[in-house]
């Protein structure tokens, strides 16, 4: 293996590590450091959350549509990085450095508002061209599976290691409720994002596209939006990926939301959800996985499997209720774990595969659009999925203040945890059925024009 593709993996990985290490601090700690460290009120901090996923659900595109539309000499994904990963990285810090305003409660809550709607536009523009460069970093299909398995690695490592000292750390530099520790965190972590995306922009180098003389095989870029749409929906892989996407980011939402709530009333074992959120780690496993059985199997099947053995985990979860034997949540949630950890690697994949599907088939170049549905795709997750949680624990009659839930209640948990991923997931593998990208043909048939360019160039320059 050379240096070569080890650096690239290693910093096309600190892309998405840098991303998530603020998503992670966002998505734990957030609310907790909005309510309890500056005192403002939960139902304003959840109403600007919601505010702001349905302000920013589909920026995903926006920013696709000006990756296809980029040129600069450091390539069209590529240049995000600079232009955006080095202020999401400021924003990060800005979170959590929150002037008092002369104790003004107005000014405060616009200024968390200003702050929380632009590192989530900012997010966005700094995570589109992960997935987007993906295609134009290489264009080996193993080599694919083997970058975005490094992304996720890194990735997992990078939430995991949060989630674990964030607290600690925090109570080293004065206390939870102390705002000058949470200041020199996050001027920590925003530090590192900037250091980690600029790194990639150093170091990372986008492949150019072969040219073809032939009219039939010229490739159509700089599409208007109408076009980007029409090109995009005629593209029946990227169509069933995409809805599947948005399925699977949807049923892991409820899912992981509805976690503690399963472990603390279902299983009655609240002691132990931290070391079974610990286990988080194993996702690693999938990560690493996807890169060995993609030298094997096509991508369909890979999804199938992984989703059908995800079920298994799921299935088997609840097996230690009545006995109140917690091996089986823990066997369970590792399954789970494990597996998500290579559906998420194996999507990244499938979607470079799609955009090569429409540069190859379709001869339309539209990497940055296509490419934008994984971030669509979790903000409406994260949004249908919460919703959706909240209603069936509605439905149940769960109340935070009862120390045993009834029955209708405790079904109504394991509805958001067993049985909504699993009905999804059955919906999402018989979509498989239908999506009818065969990589290895693809990547054959793209080779295989590129060669017979240098042929036709050989020729005329022999005459």
């Amino acid at each position: 293996m050379t240096w070569k593709k080890w650096k690239q993996r290693i910093f096309y990985g600190a892309t998405d590590m840098g991303g998530n290490l603020i998503w992670q601090m966002v998505g734990l700690y957030l609310l907790f450091y909005y309510t309890t460290v500056l005192n403002i009120s939960a139902a304003f901090v959840g109403t600007l959350f919601l505010v702001v996923r349905f302000i920013d659900a589909f920026d995903g595109m926006f920013f696709g549509y000006l990756i296809d539309h980029t040129k600069s000499k450091y390539g069209k994904s590529r240049p995000y990085f600079l232009w955006f990963g080095v202020p999401l990285g400021i924003l990060a810090m800005l979170l959590f450095i929150n002037p008092s305003f002369g104790g003004n409660d107005l000014f405060q809550k616009i200024w968390v508002s200003v702050i929380y709607t632009l590192f989530s536009l900012v997010y966005s523009g700094a995570n589109t061209p992960i997935t987007a460069i993906l295609p134009s970093l290489t264009k080996n299909k193993e080599e694919r599976a083997n970058l975005a398995s490094a992304r996720m690695v890194m990735t997992n490592i990078g939430t995991t290691v949060i989630a674990a000292i964030t607290l600690p750390i925090i109570n080293m530099l004065g206390g939870q409720k102390s705002e000058t520790a949470w200041m020199i965190w996050g001027i920590i972590i925003g530090s590192v994002i900037m250091l980690l995306f600029f790194s990639a922009f150093i170091n990372l180098r986008e492949q150019p596209l072969e040219e073809s003389d032939n009219e039939a095989d010229q490739i159509e870029g700089h599409l208007s939006i109408k076009e980007s749409f029409k090109g995009a929906f005629k593209n029946r892989p990227w169509v069933i990926l995409s809805i599947s996407l948005i399925l699977i980011q949807t049923f892991w939402v409820t899912r992981m939301s509805a976690t503690v709530f399963y472990v603390t009333y279902v299983y009655n074992a609240k002691k132990v959800f931290s070391l079974l959120m610990a286990f988080t780690i194993t996702s690693v496993i999938g990560n690493l996985l996807v890169p060995i059985l993609a030298k094997k199997f096509s991508n369909r099947s890979i999804m199938t499997g992984i989703l059908i053995a995800f079920i298994i985990g799921q299935v088997i979860s609840p097996l230690g209720i009545n006995s109140g034997n917690v091996v089986w949540i823990f066997a369970g949630n590792i399954i789970s774990m494990i597996t998500m950890g290579g559906v998420f690697t194996l999507s990244f994949v499938m979607i470079a595969d799609t955009v090569e599907y429409s540069r190859v088939v379709q001869k339309i170049e539209e990497p940055g659009f296509l490419s934008s549905i994984p971030m669509v795709g979790a903000k409406i997750g994260m949004g249908v999925g919460g919703a959706v949680s909240g209603w069936v624990l509605a439905w149940g009659g769960f109340s935070a203040n009862a120390t045993v839930q009834s029955a209708k209640a405790l079904s109504a948990i394991s509805i958001n945890f067993i049985w909504i991923p699993v009905l999804l997931s059955i919906v999402v593998i018989t979509m498989m059925r239908f999506y009818n990208l065969d990589e290895k043909q693809l990547s054959a048939q793209d080779t295989d024009t590129a060669e017979a360019n240098v042929l036709k160039d050989a020729s005329i320059e022999e005459v």
